[in-house]
């Protein structure tokens, strides 16, 4: 419950931001396999960061296996993930669903 929580208050939270970024300032990755979205996020010079309160990735659980950006994976419904990274002072959540596939559906500015 709480991983299908935390995703629920992400995705609410950070589809209302109204910080002054520009659909410029972050990366173009919606609609992408998670995997081409992290090589385009590296080769862009973004890099992954490691939060001390993530959850432990689940053994066998190829979403987050060894990325160790990922923030939270849910284990049930969509598959939600949120995978957080950083570019100098910039610091975003990547939002995927999909078990099998995770595609990003949401890229948003992380919010302390």
């Amino acid at each position: 419950m709480r991983i299908s929580g935390i995703i629920a208050v992400a995705f609410a939270v950070l589809s209302t931001t109204s910080a002054a970024w520009t659909a410029e300032a972050l990366p173009k990755l919606v609609g992408q396999d998670y995997g081409k979205a992290r090589a385009a996020l590296l080769r862009q010079e973004w890099r992954p960061v490691a939060l001390p309160d993530a959850d432990s990735c689940m053994a066998g659980d190829k979403r987050c296996a060894g990325r160790p950006e990922m923030y939270v994976c849910a284990g049930t419904g969509l598959g939600q993930c949120v995978f957080v990274w950083r570019r100098k002072a910039v610091v975003i959540d990547v939002m995927t669903e999909g078990e099998e596939r995770p595609v990003v559906r949401h890229v948003r500015p992380r919010k302390d």
